[in-house]
């Protein structure tokens, strides 16, 4: 699952990016930023719907934020949230540390590909962006030259999330799960402070033990690496053996009805 845990390191981070850039720029402005940093990184395309800001309160919405499946899968997005609510205590945002009242994520989406080849579209997404960083490389200092700025979340808040999948060795079936709501408290207050970063690792490290779970209930890991013709072949013999063992049962209790 390592793959789905960088695709969401990567949204959450955005996200999080983004809230400490509300307070400093007009809602076109955070929007293209969004779309622009998301699909140099994923090299897909990356969109969204819209932004709204309040600078006075420090509170902001982000609405329908779309990123695309790589080329060669029939779903056209593999990521989408909803909407996200973040206030920001607007007395931190000149300060070293910002602190983020609250981020709500609602009902984003996973949508988890295995194409006919076997390959996973998070997978190939993954390379995308590992190919990006390597690029761009890690640095820890911001754009303006100086530290990265540090973060604060006093409550950060997933609910209604859902993944999806589809698997062409299953005729294309879609397949659904639903996620747990999640809630954590003070993210960085420990540390005096933490990146986006850092604040995404341990979101995502939650989130994915819940989304391992979900994908693992719906069986679709079995398939990935193999074409659909080979995930059909391996169906049917599991299906044949499966008979077999019962015919045997159902013959070995007749036979000692027998005696």
């Amino acid at each position: 699952m390592k793959s789905i845990k960088i695709i969401l390191i990567i949204v959450v981070a955005v996200v999080i990016g983004a809230a400490v850039f509300l307070l400093s720029s007009l809602d076109g402005l955070v929007k293209t930023a969004i779309e622009e940093a998301g699909t140099q990184v994923t090299q897909t395309r990356v969109a969204v719907g819209e932004v709204k800001l309040t600078p006075t309160s420090g509170e902001g919405t982000i609405k329908n934020l779309q990123v695309d499946s790589p080329a060669g899968f029939s779903r056209k997005q593999i990521f989408t949230l909803g909407e996200v609510t973040i206030a920001i205590d607007p007395k931190t945002i000149t300060e070293k540390v910002v602190v983020i009242d609250k981020v709500i994520i609602k009902s984003p989406q996973i949508f988890y590909e295995i194409n006919d080849k076997g390959d996973s579209n998070l997978d190939v997404l993954k390379k995308n962006v590992e190919q990006a960083t390597a690029k761009m490389g890690s640095t820890g200092k911001s754009d303006a030259g100086g530290d990265e700025v540090k973060i604060i979340i006093r409550k950060f808040v997933i609910e209604g999330a859902e993944v999806d999948a589809r698997i062409a060795a299953l005729g294309g079936k879609d397949l659904s799960a639903n996620i747990p709501r999640i809630q954590l408290n003070n993210l960085g207050k420990d540390t005096g402070g933490a990146t986006a970063g850092e604040i995404a690792e341990k979101v995502t490290n939650v989130l994915i033990s819940k989304t391992t779970t979900a994908v693992a209930e719906l069986g679709a890991q079995q398939f990935i690496g193999k074409t659909a013709e080979e995930a059909k072949a391996e169906l049917e013999r599991k299906a044949k053996e499966t008979v077999i063992e019962k015919l045997g049962d159902q013959i070995g209790g007749a036979l000692e009805s027998l005696f």
